[in-house]
């Protein structure tokens, strides 16, 4: 089940602070600076219990990842599927809403995966339910804001925009329209930027017109690319189909970002890792997410890896992870 309380020594390892232990966040509450815990009896001890829609609050003040200077618009796309692409979008979401960022997830792939991640097993009991999602087709058929389909999630910080059945008719009817690469700039980003600290696409595994939607529309292209022998042998094929599409539409990202996935312990795996440090040094970083069992378990649960188990390998990965690619995008905006 979703996490909905955290006590004090659960706070402090998510937001990885460095001073003095629970007891900082206990001299926080009695000053005001954060918001008051209700107490939960264990035995003889009242333990401090934060809820979820506290949490962020907490998070902005002590957290790991600070707000950026603007709005931060992020592309997660690879053509290979089973990369851990939807994972880490809905984590990355789900870390930055924790540390107090107001975020925007929004679904582009028609197989609805990061739309079941957020709010499969919190709203949809069967098939009937998800078709009764709205998205951004019923914006357009509607003829309403695109905020009027935003779904709110338990954590304040992190709304989305789901997937529905209708997004292959959406790209259809896209492919009519003048200016056709900005829809999503135009429909999306452009009204709801003022709303947001980071808005994360997250794109199906192939090449379509709402993939080049969400690449013009964003300043970050993050691309998961597994440390496997399929995604390794058509990356290079991949990035060029990519980078061929920047320089026809002019765009100007100020980030991308090859995130290396799914390392294993054995040799050929350790060898791919290996080949992406030394062919692409400009675009991967160094702090790699392995193949784990945890990773699908936090999914089941609504929760970030982060927060399923702090202490577990994978955790460490996703701390690192996304602690180093933050840096890079705050450091972009300097």
């Amino acid at each position: 089940m979703e996490k909905t309380t955290y006590t004090s020594t659960e706070l402090v390892k998510i937001f990885r602070m460095t001073s003095s232990l629970p007891n900082t966040l206990i001299a926080a509450e009695k000053s005001g600076y954060i918001p008051k815990a209700a107490r939960i009896k264990r035995g003889k001890v009242d333990v401090r219990q934060w809820t979820i829609d506290q949490v962020p609050a907490i998070g902005s003040r002590y957290g790991f990842l600070k707000k950026p200077k603007s709005t931060r618009v992020i592309c997660v796309y690879t053509a290979k599927g089973g990369v851990l692409k939807s994972s880490f979008s809905y984590n990355l979401g789900r870390m930055l809403a924790l540390n107090g960022q107001r975020v925007l997830l929004c679904g582009l792939d028609i197989q609805g995966s990061l739309t079941d991640m957020v709010l499969r097993p919190l709203a949809v009991e069967s098939l009937d339910e998800y078709q009764k999602f709205k998205g951004i087709w019923d914006a357009v058929e509607d003829k309403k804001l695109i905020s009027k389909y935003i779904i709110k999630t338990p954590l304040p910080t992190l709304d989305i925009i789901p997937e529905t059945p209708d997004l292959g008719p959406l790209e259809k009817m896209i492919r009519n329209m003048t200016k056709r690469e900005f829809f999503l700039k135009e429909k999306i980003v452009d009204p709801l930027r003022k709303n947001y600290d980071v808005i994360i696409f997250d794109n199906s595994p192939n090449w379509n017109l709402l993939i080049e939607n969400a690449l013009t529309a964003s300043n970050v292209v993050i691309s998961p690319v597994g440390c496997d022998l399929g995604t390794y042998q058509a990356l290079e094929t991949n990035l060029a189909m990519t980078f061929d599409f920047k320089r026809e539409m002019k765009l100007e990202w100020d980030n991308f970002i090859l995130l290396p996935t799914l390392l294993e312990k054995n040799k050929l795996s350790s060898q791919i890792y290996g080949a992406y440090l030394n062919h692409y040094p400009e675009f991967i970083i160094h702090t790699p997410i392995r193949r784990a069992v945890r990773g699908q378990e936090s999914l089941t649960m609504r929760q970030s890896a982060i927060e399923y188990d702090v202490r577990s390998d994978l955790a460490q990965d996703y701390f690192e992870s996304v602690e180093t690619i933050w840096s890079r995008i705050l450091e972009s905006e300097k």
